[in-house]
């Protein structure tokens, strides 16, 4: 027996590994399948029940003109794949990937229509905010998984492990070459070993209090990116949704709110009874994007202006009741008169022809990432990502609807050249020092008796991300955010224990596990935004209030150097579309 099968429960070998199987991970699965190879997939909750894609509501992105050509919906002739790409950059404040962008628009529609072929249900087509024509394909959430594992499924050489966390990505020379984890439900820890890695694991949208996302997403994937070595890109653009419920804490998140002034004029007010949003964006008001909205949200409660839950108010009364009982009957299906994943919405709201919604932000996507070029390969050779949780296509803000059209577009990609690269790759040899300090490292929390509380570390993290790395950043709070966080890493890898003993389904555990990522995921997004000297998209900086498109349109590049991390500013390549070279206020558009 070597050396390597006593270290592992079980040694599983693959040709190519995905991590996660919702939207962009169960893309790219259907692709390679495609060829003669075998493809394991493996996502820390259940396939088709977990991760971000099932909780979309829910509209995917293709340019007006095909809308009507491909799916004939009502949509505008005068739309073009290049208008989407030039609406794309211009939201995201000029910072993303251009060449990827166009790739992005012009391979959007190809992609739905597969989805549709495969028997998605399509419900109606929006125009949302930062969109030039209404793009917006309503395919709900629930439609991705029904749709995707049911594709899945037909594929004979696809295997699937449900509840498993993938921990590390395991190197040799400097080659992805698989990947460690534990089985969840049984605590055995695997080796896989992998020609190809495909990370579509999704954001770190938990490391805040307040957010949409589900338990999943604490930004394992970007953190064990950083470890391998990859580059990552725009880390401080996390971004926020505005008009989130806040009260009672079962509905923290919920964006029902957001969803009806999508589809209605609502005004959003401060405690004094302001429309505040004159002050940001005085043409779209409410209707701006959702970093304007959720910025100027945030500055209202840092200001002493908010509500008494740190919210402000979203109001519909100026509407006639008559008015906004008929406007209920014809929003999308899976928000149509009043229900929202199956509930109904009346008996928790106030009666909204009276009284005001009391909302606030809540962390809602990852704009920035894992560095990948047209083929979704990172700075790693074998190590693939897509979807959330890679940069350089959404830039500083994303526009609503592009985050299922980037896991179509991209899983498909990361699909395709994977299964290119593997056909070159030749026998995988793993690293077994390697595997045994991971392993020591990840059962350690199990074999202390006492120690730093992974729970408690949870919320006290969670606590300093919103407070000091959340939607409103400054100099002085970044810098303690650091300082606080290099104490805690330092803290947490001796000292992390877990109560519960137990290897089997011991959430606790896993909690603890997670606290490495999250640590890790908040120093890169402090950092990040410490050097970014300016505010721009999701980023808002109290002490370098302006867009400066002078001297930053730049991108800030992460990569670890040993213990340190080293950060390098580059320019953008302004390949198709330009800005004007000012420096403006923040929020106002050219």
């Amino acid at each position: 027996m070597s050396n390597l099968e006593n270290l592992a429960d079980e040694i599983l070998l693959t040709d190519i590994l995905v991590v996660g199987s919702e939207g962009a991970g169960a893309r790219a699965v259907l692709e390679a399948s495609k060829h003669d190879l075998n493809i394991l997939v493996v996502t820390k909750g259940v396939i088709g029940k977990s991760g971000a894609t099932l909780t979309a509501d829910a509209d995917i992105d293709v340019d007006s003109r095909s809308c009507i050509e491909l799916f004939g919906l009502p949509g505008d002739p005068n739309d073009s794949p290049e208008k989407f790409a030039e609406d794309m950059v211009k939201e995201a404040e000029y910072i993303n990937n251009q060449e990827l962008v166009k790739i992005h628009c012009n391979e959007a529609p190809e992609r739905v229509r597969e989805l549709v072929d495969w028997g998605a249900r399509i419900d109606k087509l929006t125009h949302a905010p930062g969109h030039s024509y209404p793009r917006g394909i309503w395919i709900p959430g629930t439609e991705f998984p029904r749709v995707l594992v049911k594709e899945i499924k037909k594929r004979d050489n696809v295997k699937v492990i449900d509840n498993f966390m993938v921990t590390d990505i395991l190197l040799n020379n400097g080659q992805a070459v698989g990947a460690c984890g534990i089985n969840i439900n049984t605590g055995q820890f695997y080796v896989i070993k992998a020609k190809a890695v495909i990370l579509c694991t999704g954001g770190a949208m938990r490391i805040y209090p307040n957010t949409t996302a589900p338990e999943e997403l604490t930004g394992d994937g970007l953190a064990m990116a950083y470890r391998a070595g990859a580059e990552l890109i725009d880390m401080e653009f996390p971004m926020f949704l505005p008009y989130t419920l806040i009260k009672p804490d079962s509905l923290n998140g919920v964006d029902f709110p957001y969803l009806l002034s999508a589809y209605v004029e609502a005004h959003a007010l401060n405690r004094l009874g302001e429309r505040y949003m004159k002050h940001w964006d005085p043409v779209r008001m409410e209707m701006s994007t959702r970093d304007v909205n959720s910025i100027a949200a945030m500055v209202q409660v840092l200001d002493g202006k908010g509500s008494p839950n740190n919210g402000t108010y979203l109001s519909l009364r100026h509407l006639p009741r008559n008015v906004l009982e008929f406007t209920a009957e014809w929003f999308p299906s899976n928000i149509a008169n009043w229900r929202y994943g199956g509930f109904n919405m009346k008996e928790f709201l106030p009666d909204l022809t009276q009284d005001a919604m009391e909302t606030g932000p809540a962390s809602h996507f990852w704009n920035g990432g894992v560095k990948i070029n047209e083929k979704c390969e990172t700075s790693v050779p074998g190590l693939f990502a897509a979807g959330e949780g890679t940069g350089s296509i959404m830039g500083a803000n994303r526009v609503s609807g592009n985050a299922l059209t980037m896991t179509q577009v991209w899983g498909h990609r990361a699909g395709v050249f994977a299964s290119e690269y593997v056909k070159e790759v030749g026998d995988i040899v793993i690293d077994q020092e390697q595997v045994a300090g991971i392993k020591e490292s990840l059962f350690g929390p199990l074999t202390k008796d006492s120690g730093t509380d992974a729970v408690e570390t949870r919320l006290e993290l969670r606590e300093l991300a919103w407070m000091k790395v959340g939607v409103v950043r400054e100099k002085r709070g970044l810098e303690e955010a650091l300082e606080k966080l290099e104490e805690l890493a330092k803290d947490v890898e001796p000292n992390l224990a877990v109560k519960t003993k137990t290897k089997i389904y011991n959430r606790e555990w896993i909690e603890a596990l997670q606290i490495r990522n999250i640590i890790q995921v908040m120093q890169l997004v402090a950092q990040s935004s410490l050097a970014r000297e300016e505010s721009r998209g999701a980023l808002y900086r109290r002490d370098f209030p302006k867009t400066d498109n002078i001297n930053w349109l730049k991108n800030i590049v992460v990569q670890k150097d040993g213990d340190k991390t080293k950060l390098t500013i580059k320019d953008v390549e302004l390949k198709y579309f330009k800005p004007a070279p000012v420096i403006r206020d923040y929020g106002l558009k050219e």
